[in-house]
């Protein structure tokens, strides 16, 4: 697999576009791509921790609205 990609020093255009050797990478870095870094669990715990934080406030708000009525 060969990826082209521009320069970063300047404008981006076709013709100063140099070939990435992606075999030639994990050869050199057999471990590149060997292990699953779970992100997608990761992610899907902090969704879940940051709409449990979220319950949470809203139970606390209700308890101290209650709390301070006449």
């Amino acid at each position: 697999m060969t990826v082209y990609t521009g320069s970063m020093s300047g404008p981006a255009d076709a013709s100063g576009a140099e070939a990435i050797d992606y075999e030639a990478i994990r050869r050199r870095f057999p471990w590149v791509g060997c292990f699953d870094s779970g992100e997608d669990d990761l992610s899907s715990r902090y969704r879940d921790m940051m709409a449990e934080a979220l319950r949470d406030r809203e139970i606390v708000e209700a308890i101290d609205a209650a709390r301070h009525r006449p």
